[in-house]
C-alpha cells in the first residue's frame, strides 16, 4: 500500500518525465519563457552580415534606448512638475534645487530627447544610403511616421520649462505655420488653444507629451518592429550565413544599451542646461529662435515665407514619401549605395551643395542685394537655390547611375541644404545678424 502510494504520488513526475525524454534537464521553465521572449522580438537566427557594427550601427536600438530613457525619466519629473504658467517654471526650480538627483534626471530627459531626434533622422538615412525601403513599403511609412512623431513629442516638451527660451521658440514655430495653407491655419489654434501662446498651450502641449503622442510613438514602434519580422529582418539581397539570435545577438544589444546609458549619464553630470529667465509675453527674446531641429526652416522662412515655409517642407516630406514607390531598383539592396563610382557623385554633389548654399547665404547678407525688390528677393534666393540644385542634381546622376542613384542625389542636395540652413541659423544673434559661437553679442546681449 505504501509502495501504491509513493506511485500514485509520483505519477505527475514521472509523466512529466516521460514527456521530456531526450530534453535537458537544464531546460527550466523560466529559461524557456526568456528565451520564448527573446524569439518573439528576434528571429531564430539572424545573418553575421547582420552583426557587422557597419550594418546598421545600431541605430535603432540606440533610438529605443533613449526613448526608454526618457520614459523612465520623464514619468519620474511628472511626479514634481506643475503644467500652468504660474506653477511650471517654480516647479521645475524645485525639481532642480529640492528633489534629490532632480536635476540629473531633467538633464538626462532633455538630452536624451535631441539625442533621439539625432538618431531617427541617422537611421532614416541609413535605410536611403542602402535601399532597404525596397519591398518594405508600409515599414518605411511608418518609419517616417516615427520621425514626425519624435519631432512632435520633443517640440511639445520644448515649451514645458516655461522660460524665455521656450516660449518664444514655441511662438517661432507656431508663427511659421501660417505660410501652410490649410493646415497651418486649422492646426494653429488647435495647438495653442486660442490666438496667442498662454495657458491653454501649456496644457495641450503637456497633455500631447505625456499621453497622446507617447501612445502613438509606441503603437508604431511596435508596428515598426513587427514589420521587420515580418519581411525576414534587415534588408539583404543575396544569401549570407546565420547564427543563433542567442547569444550572439541579444549579448550585442545589451552591451549596446549599456554604453548608450552610460555615455548619456556621463554626458549629464559633465554638460548643463541652464533654464532662461522665466517666460515674459511682453518682452520678447532677441533673437526670437526656433528649437535648433526647427530653426533651419527659420533660417530658409527669413528669405522667403512661401518657399522656406511651404514648398520647401512640402517637397522634401513628398520625396520621401514617395521614394520607395519611385525606386523600383531591386538591386544592390542592403549594400552601402551601388558602386564607388556611385558614391563619388553623391560626394561631389554634397561638397558642391554645401559651398553654393554657403556662398549663397553669403551674398544675401551683403549690403549691396539690400537694393533688390522684395519679389525679387522672393524668387532669387538660397532656398530657391536649394530646389534647383536638388533638381539638377538629379538629372545628372539618374543620367549616369540610374534612377536610384539620381533619388538619392536629390536627398542629398535637401539634407546638405537643411543642415547648412540649420548651422547658420544656431548662428545668428540679435536681430537675426550672424555671429559664430565664440563671439559676443553687442551690449551684453
Amino acid at each position: 500500500m505504501k509502495e501504491l502510494l509513493r506511485a500514485f504520488w509520483a505519477l505527475p513526475s514521472r509523466v512529466r518525465s516521460d514527456l521530456r525524454r531526450g530534453v535537458d534537464a537544464s531546460d527550466s521553465p523560466s529559461r524557456r519563457m526568456r528565451r520564448n521572449f527573446v524569439y518573439h522580438l528576434h528571429p531564430l537566427k539572424v545573418t553575421e552580415r547582420a552583426l557587422a557594427p557597419t550594418t546598421t550601427f545600431a541605430l535603432g536600438l540606440v533610438t529605443l534606448t533613449l526613448f526608454l530613457t526618457t520614459a523612465v525619466t520623464g514619468g519620474l519629473l511628472m511626479l514634481y512638475y506643475v503644467p500652468t504658467p504660474e506653477g511650471a517654471y517654480a516647479s521645475i526650480l524645485d525639481i532642480e534645487h529640492l528633489v534629490t538627483l532632480g536635476e540629473p534626471l531633467r538633464l538626462m530627459h532633455r538630452f536624451a530627447a535631441h539625442l533621439m531626434v539625432v538618431t531617427v533622422a541617422l537611421h532614416l538615412l541609413r535605410i536611403v544610403a542602402m535601399g532597404a525601403y525596397r519591398c518594405r513599403e508600409i515599414n518605411w511609412l511608418f518609419g517616417l511616421s516615427l520621425l514626425a512623431l519624435v519631432l512632435a513629442l520633443a517640440f511639445s516638451g520644448y515649451l514645458l520649462p516655461w522660460d524665455q527660451t521656450s516660449y518664444w521658440a514655441v511662438r517661432v514655430v507656431t508663427n511659421m505655420l501660417d505660410h501652410m495653407p490649410l493646415f497651418g491655419v486649422m492646426a494653429k489654434p488647435l495647438l495653442l488653444g486660442g490666438s496667442e501662446v498662454g495657458g491653454a498651450t501649456l496644457l495641450r502641449f503637456y497633455a500631447m507629451h505625456v499621453a497622446v503622442l507617447p501612445a502613438f510613438l509606441v503603437a508604431f514602434a511596435v508596428l515598426h518592429l513587427w514589420r521587420i519580422r515580418r519581411d525576414g529582418g534587415l534588408a539583404y539581397a543575396g544569401e549570407a550565413s546565420t547564427v543563433p539570435a542567442w547569444p550572439h545577438l541579444v549579448l550585442r544589444e545589451g552591451v549596446i544599451v549599456l554604453v548608450v546609458v552610460g555615455l548619456l549619464a556621463l554626458w549629464t553630470l559633465l554638460i548643463d542646461s541652464p533654464l532662461a529667465p522665466p517666460a515674459d509675453p511682453m518682452r520678447p527674446s532677441n533673437p526670437e529662435k526656433a528649437p535648433w531641429y526647427f530653426v533651419g526652416f527659420q533660417e530658409m522662412v527669413s528669405y522667403s515665407a512661401v518657399i522656406g515655409g511651404f514648398i520647401f517642407p512640402g517637397f522634401f516630406a513628398l520625396l520621401l514619401l514617395a521614394l520607395p514607390f519611385l525606386d523600383r531598383d531591386d538591386d544592390a539592396v542592403g549594400g552601402w549605395f551601388a558602386s564607388s563610382a556611385e558614391r563619388l557623385r553623391l560626394v561631389v554633389v554634397a561638397a558642391l551643395t554645401a559651398a553654393v548654399v554657403v556662398a549663397a547665404v553669403w551674398m544675401c547678407a551683403h549690403p549691396a542685394l539690400a537694393v533688390l525688390e522684395t519679389w525679387t528677393q522672393e524668387l532669387v534666393n538660397p532656398v530657391t537655390l536649394s530646389l534647383a540644385l536638388c533638381l539638377i542634381a538629379f538629372a545628372w546622376v539618374s543620367n549616369g547611375s540610374g534612377l536610384r542613384s539620381g533619388l538619392r542625389a536629390a536627398l542629398a542636395v535637401l539634407v546638405v541644404s537643411l543642415l547648412v540652413f540649420t548651422v547658420v541659423g544656431i548662428c545668428r544673434g540679435p536681430d537675426w545678424a550672424f555671429f559664430w559661437p565664440w563671439e559676443e553679442y553687442p551690449g551684453g546681449i
